[in-house]
């Protein structure tokens, strides 16, 4: 072969390797392999499902300004993703959804119909070009949903946001949530305590996301009866309901509606217009305790769950340190149920205060007057836990937080239990009714609307029931499990734990929704290092232990001084002796040898934490790799082995 053609053939080659680069980007854009522990990157079954399910058609177009883009670090990657995964769905959809994807040139028309429909354009340049990266969505019903900007840190959250866009479309009705609390999840105005002035509240994140998939509908505190078309009752932080709104409740859950309770026997988020109110024992717990009750089913009064395991960490007013705070925990892992859909795919949650779930003695009911039915004896709800704490929680008073609480004090006063606690519940099975004797009389009510009222009372469920019980309202405070930012005029919401996926898990449970349940479980991709959490719980524990034993000392020695000093009198009172001199002279140096071998913990601490790093990083960047060059040096060398031993024709 002679230089000519040597040359002619590797450009030949060149030219192929090229054009079948090209047509693989074109004709194969859609094709991959998803090497991920759970496939985070193909569609789940429910996104499928979401997908085939419009009965009209879906539009979606994706305004993407690919020119302005390049360069600009990882939003052409993942924008191609965006597209891609658009491109799922409509292929899973069957010709149901149709994708338009446009560039808007700046200045174009196509420009003014992308800020016509929502998107928001983010300023590139100073001559005034906006780069566009958004999505519209359409039916046949002028239904439309959009979202403004695909933000870059909610890439994990990708399939989520689009099937809920979808299932939107496709079910343009919306299933409504009955909504009756003291709390202002909605936002409004309310008196400012310090300012005596009015303010606006903002809604809770919560509320905004829960109307993102159905309509929340305020029912206020006075209710007679929940409307028909309510689909899941929603009850925040129940404080002096009316005999009249408690019976609706009951016969609403007794009729077979699904609820879902958030009880607190100490509720941080409850800011009085009062001041005063805050300091009253009580003003911020809530309960149904007669509804509960008549279920078989309590929440302890004037107790909270606090789980030295679980406690979420906080820095301390002295000296700056980070220490276990018990008022706060994190329930992960083992404490969530994975056999239930509600938590079988949340990762984490945090609770402030969490009450206390229990089981209790169902009280006999009073007979029934004459004509009534009398309800079944032993009628009892089952409680199966849905969060719960480690097996080494105790019951604390809430009176220990009732003012500024020390997260060091509650720690002295923590005494390990040896059970676990339930904190929030899947309440089923027949329960009785907690109006046996039928509904209380309304002001105004005619004998006729009486008796009608009697003929449909019911003394027990028709069906067992599906409550979900939650024993903490802060569950649902932003401040629990969200952290708000704006984003260029968009409000963005960074995640630091799942409370609202579950809530909304198990609102989309309750309704009898359930395509986007198997969506919503796969938004979380976060893999904690749950080893480094370990070591940090164990010296936590090691600081604690010795923290504690060096006050005892301390404790034990100002006492010793103190005696000394009360036997002495006179003049000499004040002068030290010197047995007094020796003491102090002991406390000082087990006080410094103590505060060394708290320093050695928290040494130790980061050596294995760092050593532990170190691993890691060997493994990923040196072992790892040096086995992937090793298995490819070996499998050439054994390539050119067997040419060289291969006979030539």
């Amino acid at each position: 072969m002679n230089r000519t053609t040597l040359f002619g053939t590797i450009l030949v080659l060149i030219v192929l390797f090229i054009a079948m680069n090209m047509l693989a980007g074109f004709g194969l854009r859609g094709a991959r392999i998803d090497a991920t522990q759970g496939g985070l990157y193909t569609l789940t079954q429910g996104s499928r499902n979401i997908a085939k399910s419009p009965d009209e058609p879906v539009n979606l177009t994706f305004y993407y300004s690919a020119k302005l883009a390049q360069g600009r670090g990882q939003v052409p990657t993942y924008a191609q993703r965006v597209r891609e995964t658009l491109e799922e769905y409509t292929r899973a959809s069957g010709g149901k959804i149709k994708l338009t994807v446009i560039d808007p040139e700046p200045f174009s028309e196509a420009e003014d119909k992308a800020v016509a429909a929502g998107v928001a354009g983010i300023p590139v340049s100073a001559s005034g070009e906006n780069l566009y990266f958004g999505l519209v969505g359409t039916n046949s019903s002028d239904g439309k949903e959009v979202i403004p900007f695909f933000d870059l840190q909610k890439e994990k959250f990708l399939e989520y946001d689009l099937s809920k866009l979808i299932y939107s479309l496709a079910n343009p009705k919306k299933k409504v949530v009955g909504l009756i609390s003291s709390m202002p999840i909605e936002g409004g105005w309310a008196m400012d305590p310090m300012t005596r002035q009015p303010r606006q509240n903002q809604p809770w994140y919560v509320a905004n996301e829960i109307r993102n998939t159905f309509e929340l509908r305020n029912l206020g505190k006075e209710i007679g009866t929940v409307p028909d078309d309510v689909s899941v009752l929603m009850v925040v932080h129940p404080k002096d309901l009316s005999e009249r709104t408690l019976y609706a409740i009951d016969q609403f859950v007794m009729n077979g509606g699904k609820a879902m309770l958030f009880v607190d026997p100490n509720c941080d988020s409850d800011r009085e217009s009062n001041p005063q109110m805050q300091q009253m024992p009580g003003s911020k717990s809530s309960n149904l305790t007669k509804l509960l009750a008549a279920w078989g089913v309590e929440v302890l009064p004037d107790k909270f769950a606090a789980d030295f395991n679980n406690a979420l960490r906080v820095n301390t007013q002295q000296r700056g340190e980070v220490v276990p705070y018990l008022a706060y925990m994190k329930a992960d892992g083992e404490q969530l149920a994975k056999d239930d859909p509600v938590t079988g795919q949340v990762r984490t949650v945090n609770f402030a205060t969490p009450g206390i779930i229990k089981s209790r003695p169902v009280s006999d009911s009073p007979p029934a007057k004459e004509g009534e039915p009398a309800p079944t004896p032993g009628l009892a709800a089952t409680i199966v836990p849905l969060v719960r704490t480690s097996d080494r929680a105790m019951a604390m008073p809430t009176a220990t937080i009732a003012f500024q609480a020390d997260p060091k004090q509650l720690l002295k006063e923590y005494q390990p239990g040896s059970e676990s606690l339930t904190l929030a519940a899947r309440l089923g099975g027949r329960v009785k009714s907690s109006f046996p004797g039928g509904p209380p009389a309304a002001e105004g009510e005619t004998p006729e609307d009486a008796d009608k009222a009697k003929a449909a009372h019911l003394t027990e469920s028709k069906e067992p029931i599906n409550v979900i019980l939650i024993a903490d309202v802060d569950f649902l405070a932003d401040q629990m499990w969200v952290r708000l930012q704006n984003f260029f005029g968009q409000q963005l919401a960074q995640k630091l734990a799942d409370n609202g996926d579950l809530v909304m898990t198990a609102l989309d449970n309750l309704s009898g929704s359930t395509d986007l349940i198997s969506v919503r479980a796969r938004e979380v991709s976060a893999r904690p290092f749950s080893r480094v959490e370990r070591m940090q719980k164990d010296a936590d524990q090691k600081y604690l232990q010795e923290q504690q034993a060096l006050e005892r000392k301390v404790e034990e020695t100002q006492q010793k001084i103190s005696q000394l000093q009360a036997d002495k009198k006179g003049e000499d009172a004040f002068v030290l002796t010197p047995e007094q001199q020796a003491e102090i002279e002991k406390l000082r140096k087990e006080y410094a040898d103590t505060r060394k071998q708290l320093r050695d913990v928290k040494s130790s601490l980061r050596k294995d934490i760092e050593g532990l790093g170190t691993k890691l990083k060997f493994i990923n960047i040196g072992l790892l790799p040096g086995l992937v060059a090793l298995g490819a040096m070996s499998l050439g060398a054994y390539r050119v082995s067997r040419r060289r031993t291969k006979p030539r024709d």
